[in-house]
């Protein structure tokens, strides 16, 4: 492996260390950054995190929910761009965004527990 490759995979698990550690922090920051773009958009955390179980190579499940920019996917690509020059942690991070009517209808079907980051 090149020595370029192998500073990447360190400055990527570094990151990951960083967030892991300081989740609630980060997870406030990511509702902070959403917010600027829609202030009535709701944060939610869910999977293994949510969930308590993580593995040390799950990612971070979090669902913006925005009428504004969720349901179409160029709205949805702006925010969760928003979200990743603001907060990083684009290979820690897993970002969905929905409206209302689909958390309410989708969403909250699938997804077996979740949190609302206030």
């Amino acid at each position: 492996m090149s020595r370029e490759f192998i500073e990447l995979l360190r400055r990527r698990a570094e990151e990951r260390r960083r967030i892991v550690e300081n989740l609630e922090e980060y997870l406030r920051r990511v509702r902070d950054a959403a917010r600027e773009l829609d202030p009535d958009a709701r944060v939610y955390l869910f999977g293994s995190y949510a969930r308590g179980t993580p593995r040390p190579d799950s990612d971070v499940d979090i669902l913006i929910v925005s009428d504004a920019y969720g349901g179409e996917a160029r709205r949805a690509v702006e925010m969760i761009l928003h979200i990743t020059e603001r907060v990083g942690g684009a290979g820690v991070f897993e970002l969905h965004v929905a409206t209302r009517e689909e958390f309410e209808n989708w969403h909250r079907r699938l997804i077996d527990t979740y949190k609302e980051i206030f």
